[in-house]
């Protein structure tokens, strides 16, 4: 079955960010006077800020400024520049787009972050919306992400929409709001039994 409408996380799945966060997460911890390794920042890709403040104990009154930093590091010319694109995912973008097919972002990540490297990658005209942390409440594994953008697309058939994310929370969030999921497991992490592909092009409705 190929779907019409695909929605896609960012970080780990459309561009490899794992080098940029480093310094981002470096400077929201030491913000408030933490420190934390490479290990750790890679790790908390996977979740979303309260999550990680919540693991790492952050006193609540610091809450406010240590998102705040984290937002603006995000930004900064140095880490925008660390983030690549992985290989295969131009081409698909093109053929999907050439296919009259709808693609949007939903992502953990700030849709104006986004944004900006779309647009240094050259990719920001193939998708019709970007849904980032900036623009719900609940983030991942909550459904309320992926039914924002299903509303923002107009789109109310979820038979052919698919949501395709590298973490088990975006698994999650892709079956509480109805939909099917595809893992990209690039780090050869999760057991078989889920169905994770290493790379997108080893996606059925992507391989060559």
């Amino acid at each position: 079955m190929t779907h019409d409408v695909y929605l896609f996380d960012f970080d780990g799945t459309l561009a490899d960010s794992k080098e940029s966060l480093v310094p981002v997460y470096k400077a929201g911890f030491n913000l408030i006077g933490m420190d934390v390794t490479p290990e750790q920042c890679v790790h908390f890709m996977h979740h979303n800020l309260l999550e990680t403040m919540q693991e790492m104990k952050v006193k609540p009154e610091d809450y406010e400024r240590f998102v705040t930093r984290i937002v603006e590091a995000l930004d900064y010319e140095e880490s925008i520049k660390l983030i690549r694109p992985f290989p295969e995912v131009e081409k698909i973008l093109q053929n999907l787009h050439k296919e009259r097919k709808i693609l949007a972002v939903v992502s953990g990540n700030g849709s104006g972050h986004i944004q900006l490297v779309l647009k240094q990658f050259g990719w920001d005209h193939y998708f019709q919306t970007i849904i980032g942390s900036d623009m719900y409440k609940h983030g991942k594994p909550s459904p309320e992400p992926l039914l924002m953008a299903l509303e923002h697309l107009g789109i109310e058939d979820k038979s052919k929409v698919i949501y395709i994310g590298d973490s088990f929370q975006d698994k999650a969030a892709a079956e509480a709001a109805g939909l099917s999921c595809q893992l990209v497991d690039r780090n050869h992490e999760y057991p078989k039994e889920v169905g994770a592909v290493y790379s997108l092009d080893e996606y059925s409705e992507f391989a060559a």
